[in-house]
């Protein structure tokens, strides 16, 4: 099974989390920004997405990415959010890409991964190591269960 990481990332928190995803499954982490080229995942199986929180919606950057696909066939994608942890935000941004990706075709895992990011006060040193390690082990879960 062929997998990529992408996210993207204002602060930090979530590229911790995508580099030990990518570092766990045996790939490279992606980082999508206004000024990079998109990697190709047309011979990918699994897409790992990842993105952080800011003001209850998803990286401007990741949601253009997902919006502008233009795959020849239908992937499958599961989902990784860093936030502060206010409110159903998580939730709220993990359907509002779910529902991008499956107007497309696509298929989104049910299974997603959350932990906190921190920033200025509020969750300061967040992710920590035990987060990072959450998310590998995730990962590994995920990876293990698609390719049976």
């Amino acid at each position: 099974m062929k997998a990529a990481v992408i996210y993207a990332s204002k602060s930090g928190n979530t590229k911790k989390i995508a580099e030990a995803i990518a570092q766990q499954i045996g790939t490279q982490a992606h980082n999508i920004s206004r000024d990079t080229q998109y990697p190709s995942i047309e011979n990918v199986d699994i897409i790992f997405i990842g993105t952080g929180i800011h003001a209850g919606t998803p990286n401007p950057d990741i949601e253009k990415y997902l919006t502008a696909l233009n795959l020849t066939e239908p992937k499958q994608f599961v989902l990784f959010i860093t936030w502060g942890g206010a409110g159903r935000t998580d939730q709220q941004v993990k359907a509002k890409l779910q529902t991008i990706l499956e107007h497309q075709g696509h298929r989104v895992l049910r299974d997603y991964f959350t932990c906190y990011g921190g920033w200025k006060l509020l969750r300061r040193g967040r992710p920590n190591t035990d987060d990072i390690k959450s998310a590998a082990e995730w990962a590994e879960k995920i990876s293990t269960q698609l390719e049976k």
